[in-house]
């Protein structure tokens, strides 16, 4: 495990802890504080341990300790956006965890299983990281500081890692993130990404924070399809999704935003899309399609541009409101789908093999909760429905 601290622990901490952990009273910190969180001051973070840059898409990993004497990372990539008015801005993808247990059979994470849940701290070192690589080590802009100051404007927990797996750390790094006197990023610029844990966005309804979006991974329209693509679905189906997402406190203008990865062959019909439509129907959300990146060793493949277009209009004409997600950082393994470390994943397969031999229980054990058994790598053929 890597070692903790002070400067450390702080990227874990809101005002309010940072000061009861000095013994004293916020307002005796607060400029300290804010030094720290918003100009990095006193505060020293890891060396990064890998990065790769590519047509303006940066991936940075930084060291999360060990895992059967290999060492971890977390990845976090920094995409640049645009709009059709000519505005840009970039999106800073975080990690949440090393891996990740929902075993859904396209992702790249999903292959490695579950290695490390990463602690607040962790989850936020990667945005105060983000800030210096944006910086180039200059300061950030005298006067009144913005969260935005380095050109960062939103943060997505699309990266390594199930979100409302690692729930505690997760909402503590969001607590940290919005801290109004250190990093000061609203709710409203803050996406977590969920395969439909309906257990998390219970929990996460009750924190009463409207102003949070929520992404739902679906990448399926009915439950047979969805049980063999993401796992989680066996114990938490798309009707029971549906209605935790009814039930969600949204705020009054938010939109769900529902991601669907088109596999060639297997989702990518029109009458899927269709299902799709009667699915989303009921909420307020906007489809967000992403053609699938290529990964090591998966046995899918990306549908064709045509096939991308024609499942796009069939949901708009039955009113749904999509976008297509430009594909970025696909050749530097950063894109929806790509991230995590293929010699770590290789290492812990062949760990999972040497435990279970001679067992009858699955790899983690027997006992695991819905959504926690591990995809096999099934033939796209059989997955067709």
């Amino acid at each position: 495990m890597t070692t903790v601290t002070d400067d450390f622990d702080i990227l874990g901490m809101t005002l309010a802890e940072y000061a009861a952990a000095r013994g004293t009273h916020p307002q005796a910190v607060r400029g300290d504080y804010a030094r720290r969180m918003r100009h990095g001051l006193g505060l020293s973070v890891p060396a990064l341990t890998r990065r790769d840059d590519d047509a303006g898409v940066t991936k940075f990993c930084l060291p999360a300790g060990l895992h059967a004497g290999r060492a971890l990372e977390s990845e976090s990539v920094i995409i640049p956006m645009n709009s059709y008015r000519g505005t840009s801005w970039y999106t800073l993808c975080l990690s949440s965890q090393v891996g990740c247990r929902m075993g859904c059979t396209f992702c790249e994470t999903g292959r490695m299983g579950l290695l490390r849940n990463l602690s607040a701290a962790e989850i936020v070192r990667q945005r105060v990281v983000a800030r210096q690589l944006m910086l180039g080590g200059r300061p950030l802009p005298k006067g009144h500081f913005h969260y935005f100051g380095d050109g960062i404007q939103n943060i997505v927990f699309m990266g390594m890692g199930e979100p409302l797996d690692n729930f505690d750390a997760v909402v503590q790094s969001i607590r940290v993130l919005s801290e109004p006197a250190g990093l000061n990023f609203p709710h409203a610029q803050i996406t977590v990404s969920t395969v439909g844990r309906i257990d998390g966005l219970r929990k996460l309804a009750a924190l009463n924070w409207p102003n949070l979006r929520i992404a739902i991974s679906l990448n399926a329209p009915n439950d047979q399809l969805r049980e063999q693509l993401m796992p989680v679905n066996k114990g938490m189906p798309l009707a029971d999704l549906q209605r935790a997402l009814l039930e969600y406190p949204l705020a009054r203008k938010g939109l769900f935003l529902i991601e669907y990865v088109l596999l060639k062959d297997i989702n990518d019909a029109l009458e899927h899309a269709d299902q799709v439509a009667a699915w989303c129907r009921p909420l307020r959300c906007v489809v967000n399609l992403i053609p699938y990146n290529p990964q090591r060793d998966a046995p899918f493949a990306t549908p064709s541009d045509d096939t991308v277009l024609r499942f796009l209009r069939r949901l708009r004409t039955h009113g749904i409101f999509v976008k297509r997600r430009v594909t970025q950082g696909r050749d530097l393994m950063g894109a929806c789908g790509q991230l995590g470390n293929a010699e770590v994943r290789r290492a812990s397969r062949e760990g999972r093999r040497a435990v279970t031999t001679g067992c009858t229980a699955p790899a983690g054990g027997a006992d695991r909760g819905p959504g926690t058994v591990r995809g096999s790598q099934t033939s796209p053929r059989s997955l067709r429905t």
